[in-house]
């Protein structure tokens, strides 16, 4: 019996020696603007139902975070979530997991401006880039065939359909108190003004854009990319939209699609990058097999 009490106080002793020396690291990084790539000056940082933060008395390297910097020392081997953020911008979070092996880690989080608008942008040094969707007026509800858009569109239908994506997404009308309404153009000359599909956007094969959704998504973003032709729409009777007489459209070729890579950026915002066959080119975002928004792209 105390040949027993004696081993079992051992393995006690030994345990809490590990305990005492168990495993620690530092974790450090940077925090820049997703659309800039530069540094933020004072960003916010910290890990998830941890002690660890840049707002703690006791953050010794304000210093370096006026760089954009942070660093965390002491950090016990094991699995984190790490944040970011600032005034005025979106956060973004991180998983990491460290091991005794390697007790370390470095990180790059990138957050944005909360000014921002759900869309596609591009990266510039001075800021996001809107790419602006201006072929969504004319694209139409498909099920089997993907996407669909209408060659042409009567100048009216063209402006009501702008009027309502713009009331959908919160833009404001612009105009003058007191200012007299221009007289409406007669029937016949409205219902005869047409306006055309407004032509691809041109781009490099190699694509690197962000996409903003409008809402936070609890299932991964997909995007493909696949050639756009220009079809009869009898061969595309499930995509409905389009006016009495036409008789083609713009449509996606289904059996040549390209994945597109998609990355978590921050919250709501993903970055969407790879190479996209030469000639035009309609890419798809989509959710759960639902169709987010399409872009109509031409390839170099």
């Amino acid at each position: 019996m105390k040949k027993l009490s004696i081993c079992a106080a051992a393995i006690i002793a030994l345990a809490m020696t590990g305990c005492d020396n168990g495993k620690t690291g530092t974790i450090e990084g940077e925090v820049r603007d997703a659309f800039t790539n530069k540094p933020l000056e004072m960003p916010t940082v910290g890990m998830d139902s941890t002690i660890y933060t840049t707002l703690s008395k006791k953050y010794e390297f304000n210093q370096e975070l006026r760089k954009g910097k942070f660093k965390f020392v002491k950090v016990p081997v094991g699995a984190y979530r790490v944040y970011a953020g600032r005034s005025k911008y979106v956060k973004t979070r991180m998983k990491i997991e460290t091991t005794e092996q390697n007790p370390n880690a470095s990180l790059i989080l990138y957050i944005y401006s909360a000014q921002v608008d759900p869309g596609l942008y591009q990266g510039t040094p001075e800021g996001p880039l809107k790419i602006d969707n201006k072929w969504v007026v004319y694209s139409t509800n498909c099920d089997e065939s993907i996407a669909g858009y209408r060659l042409t569109m009567p100048q009216q239908q063209a402006g009501d359909a702008k009027a309502s994506l713009a009331e959908k997404i919160g833009v404001k009308k612009k105009g003058k108190k007191g200012k007299k309404a221009r007289k409406a153009a007669p029937v016949a000359q409205v219902a005869a003004a047409v306006t055309n599909l407004p032509d691809p956007r041109v781009v490099e094969g190699k694509l690197e854009v962000f996409y903003h959704n409008s809402s936070s998504v609890s299932t991964a973003i997909t995007a493909k990319t696949y050639p756009a032709v220009v079809a009869p729409i009898a061969s595309h009777k499930d995509c409905k939209g389009f006016g009495a007489g036409e008789t083609k459209g713009v449509f996606p070729v289904k059996d040549k699609a390209t994945d597109l890579k998609v990355e978590y950026v921050a919250e709501n915002l993903y970055k969407i990058s790879g190479n996209l066959p030469k000639g035009k080119q309609i890419i798809q975002l989509s959710q759960d097999g639902k169709t987010l928004q399409t872009y109509y792209f031409e390839a170099k």
